[in-house]
């Protein structure tokens, strides 16, 4: 059985052991949540905003955003078509309406010309994605958010460490949320954080988080329909530690997707995600698309990675067809992405004779197609 090369998945080191042996050996009675607070607060430094609250996944996280904008039935909110589901469940919740849009076939992030074009007098907010690591295209975002008076909540799930003209992703909107789940480049198991420049967004995040409790006429008194989303002291730990080597880990996906790049790069009919002008990914997962000159079903061509115990990864299915939402726009490069992309193998445990071993088969399989 040749080496399974994996999606994703994380480096763990002594940093993050000794981070979880101390909260288990310590995070409890008044230090019970010293991680948590150690996490927000680096956190927040790191992007480079005034606040954060740590929640228990992203999703939590995005729902937070949603619900602390005042987000409700009759309002509308742009949506990239491309990502995984959570990003629209999240505007769902409050009984907004999504409205999806597509995306830039270059970086697969949400095209702000399609932004514009979508824009009712129902509109409240965009909802953008930092698609697979590769920052959206904030300048245009944001001038069109106070063209129209936008929110804008930055989905930078997969994005930490990711940078638009110098600044890291995560501090341009209304409200940013990142992500610590398993398949990312920081992980915590689960995790995710809420990050935003706001006080009273803050105030009505961290009401929310934790049952809306005030304790304003007695103890454990709660004045408004809150949800339990607060992260533990353990996963904090991780979180921090993992945060701490952001930068060294984000190096090894950009090496990665270096590996790729020279292998990959002189295919005619594939194309690569890259890095557009003034943009730094942080290549959480490298992509690229089959073009028509293959005639190759990117089904079966996974199906062959797969039988190698290679894991590759499908594009996202436009969530604009899922049962739940209406569909207002086609948004054709989201379905070809949906048809035709690729998400290859980026875990922390790969090296570059991997990488030659998975183009190598993917090539062999593309040519056969």
């Amino acid at each position: 059985m040749n080496k399974k090369i994996s999606f994703a998945g994380p480096s763990i080191t002594e940093k993050e052991v000794e981070y979880v042996t101390d909260a288990v050996k310590n995070g409890w009675y008044e230090n019970f949540d010293g991680y948590i607070e150690k996490l927000e607060k680096a956190f927040a430094q790191y992007v480079g905003v005034r606040y954060a609250v740590a929640t228990f996944c992203c999703t939590h996280a995005l729902h937070l955003a949603a619900a602390a904008l005042g987000l409700q039935a009759g309002d509308e909110v742009i949506v990239t078509d491309f990502s995984w589901v959570a990003t629209a469940y999240a505007v769902a919740y409050t009984g907004a309406s999504c409205v999806f849009v597509d995306i830039e076939p270059e970086t697969w992030t949400i095209d702000p010309a399609c932004i514009r074009k979508a824009i009712t007098r129902k509109t409240r907010a965009i909802m953008l994605v930092h698609t697979f690591g590769h920052p959206a295209e904030m300048r245009e975002i944001m001038d069109i958010s106070r063209e129209y008076g936008l929110f804008v909540i930055e989905d930078a799930a997969p994005a930490v460490g990711a940078e638009y003209h110098g600044k890291r992703v995560g501090g341009f909107g209304d409200v940013s949320c990142c992500s610590f789940q398993g398949a990312k480049m920081t992980v915590s198991g689960e995790g995710g954080m809420f990050l935003t420049n706001d006080p009273e967004i803050y105030r009505r995040a961290r009401l929310l988080s934790s049952m809306g409790r005030t304790d304003s006429r007695a103890v454990f008194w709660s004045d408004y329909l809150g949800f339990e989303y607060v992260m533990s002291n353990l996963t904090a730990a991780l979180a921090l530690a993992q945060l701490e080597r952001a930068e060294e880990l984000m190096e090894k996906k950009r090496r990665i997707f270096h590996w790729y790049e020279e292998r990959l790069s002189g295919v005619k009919g594939i194309r690569l995600v890259r890095e557009k002008p003034g943009c730094k990914s942080n290549c959480c997962y490298p992509s690229m698309l089959l073009e028509d000159s293959f005639y190759a079903d990117r089904d079966d061509v996974l199906a062959g990675l797969r039988r190698k115990n290679i894991h590759a990864r499908p594009g996202f299915p436009q969530m604009s067809r899922f049962p739940v939402f209406e569909q207002r726009f086609p948004n054709p490069v989201s379905r070809r992405v949906e048809e035709h992309g690729i998400s290859l193998p980026s875990a922390a445990n790969l090296e570059e004779e991997d990488i030659d071993f998975v183009c190598r088969n993917l090539l062999r399989l593309i040519r056969r197609g």
